[in-house]
């Protein structure tokens, strides 16, 4: 087997893609290395107490500092200056490299939510999403984007029209939106703000052209609303699990490839010239992935241990050991301790016992890469759904899954119960084994990232499915909900973060102020 050139040419475009350089005479956003030394500790702590993955860290932090700016400043210009200077000294965009006429897209950023929110000033969950589009996109501001928009490009075009739906009828359009979801989060794991931005540039092209419109924000306002529940019926659509698990084995494959030609940039003829050499690199790459899993694995596992011993920390020192004395009149010492141990100790066993893939998905890995490579047609995958239930066959279904969660809690308390924990160990109990299971559930999604090749479910995997469902689906729910209640997010962003870095401001306002004091030294 060989590649054609016409192959070879459209892959390596995709990844040599490039944005726009900027002129080396460019003046740039610098800050002061003591400064960038203090803000990088401060953001290594903030992240320690919210569990968020690691590609998510920098727009995480673009919303949470524009949150708070939009709030103490509201010159856009002087906003963007302060957003962007904070996030070189968090170390999210490098010292140096971001030029100061940048400055002025991030500021009209800001105008526009400034625009929208005197618009919908009553609708405050409204205004939260357009502040995490708008964080999205100025990330794409500070960061070059290219190559992923054109690697997503390069797997959409491959597996347009290769993808069959039986079962429900489903307009072409929407099955388009839906294969360029699951290659945005398949290949880069896109979250749902970072979706909804560029579906809002796909359905409202005007958000892109503020000047058209800022002095008139109503219309474009108006039509947000409306325009928020579609994307977000769009990111919650029910096939879009179904497509995801499709296009997977392709962008793992294709990330393989990208891995692979990092190491022959400027020379990927060579590789190509020999279709087994080709594999045999796949084959070593996919290795040194695996590799690389189990040490994210470790260091999602500690990050996870952290947040729950300080979360627990809190809630024993604030709601468990108060409200047992003040209820019960005393604290049961083995209760509180199982409580405080048990989160930490039982992620640290989760995450010991994940396992990483084998031979069989770096085969599977080797032929998607072939098949990428090959100018004829990837194979056809079909997406069949099945027939949908009676009335009564739902009910039944419904009622042995509430079933699955009686039985499940109903054995956790029964047995601290007759460790004679009371009921608020108890609940506090079973609210951190649905966090932690959760937690170790993501971190096994996390280290399977590379998988490709599903296992053979075995009677005690289906049994244990069967009793965890329940636990998993009550630690999702609480996550999405734990950051209402984490009260070092409270104490960080409302009590520490804003002084704080004000104080850095001041600080490097006086080393600037120093400098110039010594230049005139001569």
């Amino acid at each position: 087997m060989t590649f054609s050139e016409k192959s070879i040419r459209d892959v390596t475009s995709a990844f040599d893609a490039r944005g726009k350089k900027t002129s080396d005479s460019d003046s740039k956003v610098t800050v002061h290395a003591a400064i960038r030394r203090v803000g990088f500790l401060y953001e290594r702590i903030r992240n320690a107490v919210e569990y968020r993955d690691d590609h998510l860290l920098r727009k995480g932090g673009i919303e949470r500092m524009l949150k708070r700016l939009l709030l103490l400043e509201s010159n856009p210009d002087a906003l963007a200056e302060k957003l962007v200077r904070e996030l070189v000294s968090a170390r999210y965009i490098p010292d140096g490299e971001i030029p100061e006429s940048v400055l002025t897209n991030v500021a009209d950023c800001i105008r526009k939510y400034h625009a929208v929110a005197r618009v919908n000033n009553d609708q405050l969950k409204h205004l939260a999403w357009i502040r995490g589009v708008v964080a999205v996109e100025i990330e794409e501001l500070l960061v070059d984007h290219t190559k992923q928009k054109a690697v997503t490009a390069f797997l959409f075009e491959k597996l347009i029209g290769r993808i069959h739906v039986h079962g429900m009828d489903v307009p072409e359009d929407e099955q388009r939106i839906q294969l360029y979801i699951a290659c945005e989060r398949s290949l880069w794991k896109s979250d749902a703000q970072i979706l909804s931005f560029k579906l809002l540039r796909v359905y409202l092209p005007e958000w892109m052209r503020s000047e058209e419109w800022i002095h008139n924000p109503r219309p474009i306002a108006e039509r947000l609303i409306a325009l928020q529940m579609r994307i977000e019926r769009t990111l919650t659509h029910p096939l879009h699990q179904r497509f995801l698990r499709v296009v997977r084995p392709w962008a793992v494959s294709l990330s393989m490839l990208d891995d692979v030609l990092k190491d022959y940039e400027g020379d990927s003829a060579r590789l190509f010239a020999t279709p087994e050499e080709l594999d045999r690199r796949i084959s070593d790459k996919a290795d040194a992935s695996y590799k690389a899993a189990r040490g994210k694995l470790r260091r999602g596992t500690v990050r996870a241990i952290i947040y729950l011993f300080l979360t627990k920390m809190v809630f024993a020192l604030v709601l468990e050991v108060p409200l047992e004395n003040a209820l019960i009149g005393h604290v049961d010492q083995l209760a509180l301790a199982v409580n405080l141990l048990f989160p930490p100790v039982l992620m640290f066993f989760v995450g010991l016992l994940i396992r990483v893939p084998g031979v069989d998905n770096t085969e599977r890995l080797v032929l998607g890469v072939r098949q990428i490579m090959d100018e004829d047609p990837i194979p056809v995958a079909e997406i069949r759904i099945a027939k949908k239930k009676g009335s009564s066959q739902r009910i039944v279904f419904t009622l042995i899954y509430i079933a699955t969660y009686l039985l499940s809690f109903g054995l956790v308390v029964v047995l601290l119960n007759l460790l004679d924990f009371t009921f608020i160990s108890i609940t506090i109990f079973l609210f951190f084994l649905s966090v932690v299971s959760f937690f170790g559930f993501r971190l096994r999604r996390t280290a399977r990232e590379v998988v490709v090749v599903e296992g053979r479910q075995g009677t005690l995997s289906i049994l244990m499915d069967f009793v965890s469902l329940p636990v998993l689906r009550a630690g999702h729910w609480l996550s999405q909900n734990m950051n209402r209640i984490n009260v070092f997010l409270f104490v960080f962003d409302f009590l520490i973060e804003a002084p704080f870095k004000m104080f850095l401001i001041i600080l490097e306002e006086w080393f600037g102020f120093m400098k110039e004091k010594k230049e005139e030294l001569g």
